[in-house]
């Protein structure tokens, strides 16, 4: 069968599984105008993290795709960014901002799209939310996911859960956090989560509960597989964190 073709199916296969799931901008676009490097990176970035279990996984990646070129990609997408100025070039540049850290200039990025007649997917409030969340804004942030709540009743994603957990936690309304983190836990199996959930139980001086579930995830990536430890790495040293100072 030629390679062409194979190109084309794997393209509009993954074109319609980002339309399906809410994704299409920017990632449809960047899937059918980058074959078919487009679609390896949709896979690395969004759909194999997810099928990991972990939202916050599409973070580490996205660092796995960005090994292929990670030098140049920031730079091409700010040059694409003014050389064509559209809702979807703004987001994958906003994304990246999020992989490299630089939250501030992620969170410019979805307040523009958030601004443009067709910049109000959700994807682009819980962006926005994250990077309110990174740089230590939790009341904004919440303001942000209860809007999208109201406007879209309907959505729903372990992102946008653990991201109002998050929001939660940050306020003070912390007894609503650990119900959220558990609820998260339970539909998702998310390391992130648990850990989250033991450091929120620490820091309510609550540490009986702290260690049994940082002492819990321990025990957990002692016998996951490699690959699995390396993804889980940022909690794993949360929970060992916790079991430390709890």
């Amino acid at each position: 069968m030629p390679i062409a073709f194979l190109t084309l199916c794997f393209t509009v296969g993954l074109a319609v599984h980002a339309a399906r799931t809410g994704r299409f901008s920017p990632w449809g676009w960047i899937v059918i105008f980058l074959p078919p490097l487009g679609g390896i990176a949709y896979l690395l970035i969004e759909v194999l993290p997810e099928l990991l279990g972990s939202p916050r996984a599409r973070v580490a990646g996205r660092r796995i795709a960005r090994q292929v070129n990670p030098e140049k990609t920031y730079r091409a997408l700010r040059q694409q960014l003014l050389d064509v100025d559209t809702v979807a070039n703004r987001a994958a540049l906003a994304e990246e901002c999020a992989v490299l850290g630089r939250w501030q200039e992620a969170r410019e990025q979805y307040d523009e799209i958030l601004r443009r007649p067709n910049g109000d997917e959700p994807l682009f409030h819980l962006g926005r939310a994250e990077a309110d969340l990174e740089l230590g804004r939790p009341t904004e942030a919440l303001a942000v996911l209860e809007a999208l709540q109201q406007r879209e009743p309907d959505y729903g994603s372990a992102r946008a859960e653990l991201l109002r957990a998050r929001a939660l936690a940050g306020v003070g309304r912390t007894a609503e956090a650990c119900d959220a983190f558990e609820t998260i836990s339970r539909h998702h199996d998310s390391y992130e989560a648990r850990a989250r959930l033991a450091a929120v139980l620490a820091a309510a001086d609550r540490p009986d509960e702290a260690r049994r579930i940082a002492g819990e995830i321990r025990e957990r990536l002692r016998r996951a597989p490699a690959h699995v430890r390396k993804l889980q790495a940022e909690w794993g040293h949360l929970a060992e964190e916790v079991l430390r100072r709890a």
